[in-house]
C-alpha cells in the first residue's frame, strides 16, 4: 500500500513539474513599456501624401498631440514623417492562447500600423490597449456578424425584419462596440433596417455585399474585400462565399462602370484587401509563404498547422487546383477595375483581413499596399489611401495630419515612402498617441517574442494542441 501511495505522489508531483513548465513556457514575455506621451523631432521632413512636403522642421509632441512645428535648426535631414499606416479590417487572434493578442497589436505597431478596425469579434484587444496593458494601434472594433438565415457563423445576431434589426444594432451600442458587421445571407429589407438603426446610433455599417442583393442598391458604408463586385447569379444561393468570388471573372468595362456609378451615387466606400484575393491562388504553393520573413513572426502552429493548404483554416481546403488557377486568371481584371474605380473617384481604404491565411498583422498591410500599388496606382496614392482617408474616415477629420494640434500617429522613415513603397521598411520610429517607440526597442522586443515561441517546448505543445484541433474538427465535419 505504501509503494502505490508513492507511486502516486511521485506521479503528481511529475505532472504537478510538467504543469508548471508547460505554463511557464506557454507565457509571454513581459509586454513592452509604454513610453510618456511627449517627444522631440529635430530635423525631419513632414510628408502628408497627397498634400505636402515640407521644408525639413523640429516636431514637438507633448501630451499625445503635436504641439510645435517650426523651422530646423540645424541642417540636414534626420527623417521623413508620415501619418501612420491603418487597417481597417483586422480580426484577433484565432486561438486563445496566451500572448497572443499582446503579440498581434505589437506587430502592428512594429510595422507602423497605428490604426486598426477590427471588423468583428469582440472589444478586449481595443479596451487593452486603450488600458495600458500592452502596446498597440489605436482600435476601432465591431460587434458580432449580423446576418440572416441561415448564418454562417454560429455567433451571430440572426436579422430578418425591424424588431430584430433594433434588437440586434441595440445589442452590439451597448456591448460598446464602434460599427456594425453584417454579412451574406442578409436580404434587402433587413439590410436596410439595420442600417437606418445604426444611423440612429451614429454607428457606421461594414461587410460583405449579401448573395441576394447588387452591389449598387447596398446600405452599407464600407464594402469588405470584392465580394459583390461581380454581377449576380442565379446560382448564387446554393454557392458558397468562396466559390462566388469566382464570378470576378466577369468584370467588364460594362459592369465596372455599373460599380463606379453606384458607388459615386450612393457614397460608400471600398475596403478590397486585395491579398485576399491574392491567396486564393498563392496557396496553391504555399512553400514561399511557409518560408517567408513575415510567417516567421507568428508561432509557428500557424504556418505549420492552421494555414496548412491542405489541413488547416484556409480556403484553399474548399478550392481545386483548377479553381486556384482560375483566380490567378481572374486576378488582373479584379486589379483593372480597382484601378478604374480609383480613378473614378471612389473611396478606398486600407484593409487585409488578417489573421486570415499568412496574412500577419501589420506585414500583411506592407504586403496589401504593394498589391494596390502594383494595379497602377502611384506609391503615394498609395499612402494617402492608407495614412490619410482611411485614418479620417475612422477617426475623424484630425487624424492623418502633421500639424499643431492633431494627434501625434506616425511614422518616422530613413528614406520617403512616398518615392518607393520599398522605404516602408526604413522606418527608424513610430509615434502612437505620443508615445516613441525607437526602432531599436521595438526589434528588441521582437526578438523576445521570438525567443518564447521559437521554443522547442512550446512549438512541441501548441503544435501538437492544434494539430489535435484541427483532426477533431475534420472528423465532426465530414
Amino acid at each position: 500500500m505504501k509503494r502505490v501511495l508513492k507511486v502516486i505522489l511521485c506521479t503528481a508531483v511529475l505532472f504537478i513539474a510538467l504543469g508548471a513548465i508547460t505554463l511557464r513556457v506557454l507565457q509571454p514575455p513581459a509586454a513592452m513599456a509604454i513610453p510618456d506621451p511627449n517627444a522631440v523631432l529635430r530635423s525631419v521632413v513632414l510628408v502628408v501624401p497627397g498634400e505636402s512636403h515640407s521644408q525639413p522642421v523640429d516636431l514637438t509632441v507633448e501630451n499625445g498631440y503635436i504641439s510645435d512645428v517650426r523651422p530646423a535648426r540645424e541642417a540636414g535631414i534626420n527623417g521623413y514623417v508620415l501619418p501612420g499606416l491603418v487597417d481597417a479590417h483586422v480580426h484577433g487572434p484565432m486561438l486563445p492562447l496566451p500572448g497572443q493578442s499582446e503579440l498581434f497589436a505589437f506587430l502592428y505597431l512594429y510595422h507602423g500600423v497605428t490604426s486598426a478596425r477590427m471588423a468583428a469579434g469582440d472589444a478586449q484587444m481595443r479596451d487593452a490597449i486603450t488600458g495600458g496593458e500592452y502596446v498597440g494601434p489605436r482600435i476601432l472594433s465591431c460587434g458580432s456578424f449580423l446576418d440572416g438565415e441561415p448564418p454562417l457563423w454560429p455567433s451571430s445576431l440572426v436579422v430578418t425584419d425591424k424588431a430584430s434589426a433594433e434588437a440586434a444594432v441595440e445589442q452590439v451600442a451597448a456591448e460598446g462596440y464602434d460599427c456594425i458587421k453584417v454579412y451574406n445571407e442578409l436580404t434587402a429589407g433587413a439590410s436596410r433596417e439595420i442600417y437606418e438603426a445604426a444611423n440612429d446610433r451614429s454607428l457606421s455599417v461594414i461587410g460583405h455585399v449579401p448573395w441576394r442583393q447588387d452591389f449598387g442598391a447596398v446600405y452599407i458604408d464600407d464594402i469588405q474585400h470584392l465580394v459583390g463586385w461581380a454581377p449576380r447569379s442565379p446560382d448564387d444561393g446554393a454557392t458558397g462565399y468562396i466559390h462566388r468570388l469566382l464570378n470576378l471573372k466577369n468584370l467588364d468595362q460594362q459592369r465596372v462602370q455599373a460599380l463606379i456609378e453606384a458607388s459615386i451615387t450612393r457614397g460608400f466606400a471600398l475596403t478590397p484587401t486585395l491579398v485576399t484575393l491574392q491567396r486564393k491562388f498563392a496557396l496553391k504553393n504555399s512553400t514561399d509563404l511557409q518560408q517567408s520573413d513575415a510567417a516567421a513572426l507568428l508561432p509557428s502552429y500557424y504556418r505549420n498547422k492552421l494555414w496548412h493548404p491542405q489541413h488547416g483554416l484556409v480556403s484553399a481546403r474548399l478550392l481545386s487546383d483548377a479553381q486556384h488557377d482560375q483566380f490567378r486568371a481572374l486576378y488582373p481584371q479584379a486589379q483593372g477595375a480597382v484601378r478604374a474605380l480609383y480613378e473614378a473617384g471612389v473611396e478606398f481604404h486600407s484593409g487585409t483581413d488578417s489573421a486570415a491565411e499568412f496574412i500577419v498583422p501589420g506585414a500583411g498591410l506592407l504586403e496589401e499596399l504593394q498589391l494596390l500599388e502594383q494595379t497602377g496606382l502611384s506609391p503615394e496614392q498609395v499612402l494617402e489611401i492608407s495614412s490619410v482617408d482611411t485614418a479620417r474616415y475612422l477617426h475623424g477629420p484630425a487624424y492623418g495630419r502633421l500639424s499643431v494640434g492633431a494627434p501625434a500617429d506616425f511614422v518616422v522613415y530613413a528614406k520617403d515612402p512616398t518615392r518607393d513603397l520599398g522605404n516602408l521598411g526604413t522606418r527608424t520610429a513610430v509615434v502612437q498617441n505620443g508615445a516613441y517607440y525607437d526602432r531599436d526597442a521595438l526589434d528588441a522586443q521582437m526578438r523576445r517574442y521570438k525567443a518564447w515561441f521559437n521554443h522547442p517546448v512550446y512549438r512541441l505543445i501548441t503544435e501538437s494542441l492544434v494539430g489535435a484541433g484541427l483532426f477533431i474538427v475534420s472528423v465532426l465535419s465530414r
